[in-house]
């Protein structure tokens, strides 16, 4: 567990390195070869997935659907910088805390019928993972377009960078 929380946690040191780079109009600038979407539209949902789990760790129940989709985390990198330090807080105490095994998570997937699926911390936090690594690709994406440079190993999955490494190596 403590592997899959460092894990999480090195992606939130990645968003906060990356938020004390851009200001507001960059952050919030839609790039139209992603389909309009933002930087901060790509970070403000994975924060809110990120929250919608923390609090169904406490309640036992994870809704990934319901989210506020809080515009300010979306707009302004100063708030959004703070959702990271007080998630990043909020995973941080999960190292130290005996978490149930058991959850039940709801995502809508299309249909009428939205049933609650039986999981566990270990594997939401492991969904964490690599739906971040995917917003973080495409954030990559509407940098590169901005002309911004980041880390090579921004939004790459943490298979992916191992077997850079091991080619490299070899």
């Amino acid at each position: 567990m403590q592997r899959l929380i460092h894990a999480n946690l090195h992606y939130l040191k990645q968003a906060e390195a990356l938020l004390a780079r851009l200001d507001d109009d960059c952050y919030a600038k839609p790039a139209p070869s992603f389909y309009n979407s933002s930087v901060g539209g790509h970070l403000r949902h994975c924060l809110e997935h990120y929250l919608s789990f923390l609090e169904g760790v406490e309640s036992g129940r994870v809704d990934y659907d319901h989210r506020e989709r809080n515009q300010s985390v979306e707009a302004e990198t100063g708030c959004a910088c703070g959702e990271v330090l007080n998630i990043s807080q909020r995973l941080e105490s999960l190292l130290e805390s005996e978490n149930p095994v058991g959850l039940l998570v709801k995502m809508d997937c299309g249909g009428e019928d939205i049933e609650w699926q039986p999981s566990t911390v270990g594997r939401e936090l492991q969904f964490l993972v690599s739906h971040t690594v995917h917003h973080f690709a495409m954030i990559g994406g509407i940098c590169k377009s901005m002309e911004l440079e980041l880390e090579s190993d921004f939004g790459v999955a943490p298979s992916t960078v191992r077997h850079r490494a091991e080619v490299e190596a070899s």
